[in-house]
């Protein structure tokens, strides 16, 4: 397959409907920042990616699969001390 220049890219898509065109523009931008979005916050308020939440997600996984976690009463032992 014939790899397109930007040219013909940019030709192509000038091509399309207006709303087509916004579509497109709309999924490349969401693509392209969906890293930036913040999709989550932690327990004292800060700002979570979407990588970083991922990433606390596959920690946590890796934890549990890990054997590295307390019971319900170590937990309230623990809480009591606090």
């Amino acid at each position: 397959m014939k790899q397109a220049s930007l040219e013909n890219v940019y030709s192509e898509i000038m091509l399309l409907p207006e709303i087509d065109r916004q579509l497109l523009y709309s999924r490349m931008q969401k693509e392209l920042f969906q890293d930036k979005e913040i999709v989550a916050y932690t327990t004292t308020g800060l700002p979570l990616t979407r990588k970083q939440y991922i990433e606390k997600i596959e920690r946590a996984i890796s934890e549990v699969d890990g054997g590295e976690l307390i019971t319900d009463e170590e937990l309230e032992k623990e809480i009591a001390t606090w």
